[in-house]
């Protein structure tokens, strides 16, 4: 925002503290968010007319809730163009619209970059309950982010293949505070089961064996972090990043993209009290726990919940993050730093798996009791990921 701006909007608001409110409603009667002006595009957009009228400098008077700081805060409409989290300096939301390679529609948002539902999200469903360990061929569009380091090579974060050339992850897996200045993000493993192994097979119960094919290594040409992403942060807001990948991703039965939540029902739907899935090798920046690939159901938690016990970390939650599990010894540990948290979507006759998460951070030691993992909320940053595909 600028000084000029900034001025116009002091003056039209004036300088009167409200106590916080993550929800409020607007002076139209509307369902809103009370966040700071510069994360609310509905308010912008009036506030950077020139003159403003008196009506709207009526409405933007009646529309505060707040300071942070010297940074207003006012009651956006919940469907505001922009987005942003309640209560804290930053936004949760994207503030992104989508690019031209699709856009909003009533049913949600579109790209003709992006796979349909019937090729994406599609795995092994009937398989998804009891053990921990997956099959061979289940979550296909799990990636293992490869580092060239001073002494070698390692996987230390995971991601998600969203089409043939892009990689969902964390922006911490880019330019984490814990990620050392001498590792550089080279490529993506696609296809891996046990990374201990060169050729992967399970018993098929018959007495007999199903094997996968190799694993593919394609190298990163291009690395997104988000733009407003901080890795010195505390809140670690806008932690989501994009891969694209020097070539194609082959499409197989090990290799697979899944879905974005872009319809209108995924991006309204509150998950909370679902129970969604975490998959991966658990590798992180830190620490690597396991060869084969496994899998982790956790149930969703509510922001205020969530927030109520990470204050005590002094982290303040926003819009753009959700938190699941909490339960003593399962928790994203089992997941990598970037990797997915899963819903499992039937839609009349078409079943699929979205990725509703990003793994971000949690407690340490992770998986203890009362500390749920938190992920960066795909939903808030559909926009933005469609704005940056490219053929």
């Amino acid at each position: 925002m600028s000084v000029k701006t900034a001025a116009t909007l002091c003056l039209i608001l004036g300088f009167v503290s409200y106590a916080q409110s993550e929800s409020c409603r607007t002076a139209k009667g509307e369902s809103g968010d009370c966040i700071i002006i510069r994360s609310c595009q509905t308010m912008l957009n009036i506030l950077q007319k020139r003159p403003v009228s008196p009506d709207d400098a009526d409405y933007l008077r009646r529309s505060q809730c707040g300071f942070v700081g010297n940074d207003p805060k006012v009651c956006c409409p919940t469907n505001n163009g922009g987005g942003g989290g309640g209560g804290g300096g930053n936004s949760g939301g994207s503030n992104y619209n989508s690019g031209s390679a699709g856009g909003r529609n009533p049913d949600g948002l579109s790209s003709n970059l992006l796979p349909t539902f019937k090729q994406c999200g599609q795995s092994a469903q009937d398989r998804i309950v009891g053990g921990e360990t997956t099959d061979l061929d289940e979550f296909p569009w799990m990636a293992l982010i490869e580092y060239e380091k001073p002494n070698g090579r390692g996987f230390y974060c995971g991601g998600v293949l969203i089409n043939k050339r892009y990689v969902l992850t964390a922006a911490h897996c880019l330019k984490g505070k814990d990620l050392p200045r001498t590792w550089k993000l080279s490529s993506v493993r696609f296809g891996e089961y046990n990374t201990s192994s060169v050729k992967d097979c399970l018993s098929d119960g018959a007495g007999g064996f199903d094997c996968s094919e190799p694993p593919v290594d394609i190298p990163v040409e291009e690395r997104i972090a988000h733009e407003k992403y901080n890795p010195l942060d505390t809140n670690q807001y806008h932690d989501i990043a994009l891969l694209r990948l020097s070539r194609d991703a082959p499409y197989t039965a090990y290799i697979n993209p899944i879905c974005l939540p872009i319809k209108k029902t995924e991006l309204q739907k509150d998950l909370t009290g679902d129970n969604l899935f975490v998959a991966g090798w658990g590798k992180t920046e830190s620490k690597s726990e396991s060869d084969v690939k496994l899998k982790l159901k956790v149930p969703v938690k509510s922001n205020s919940e969530c927030s109520s016990v990470y204050s005590a970390a002094r982290v303040n939650l926003g819009k753009g993050q959700m938190c699941a599990g909490g339960q003593k010894g399962k928790d994203s540990c089992r997941g990598d730093s970037g990797g997915p948290l899963m819903s499992l979507v039937q839609d009349s006759d078409e079943v699929y798996w979205v990725v509703s998460g990003i793994v971000s951070f949690g407690p340490s030691p992770c998986g203890m009791q009362g500390w749920p993992g938190v992920y960066t909320r795909v939903t808030e940053y559909a926009d933005w990921i469609i704005s940056k595909l490219k053929p």
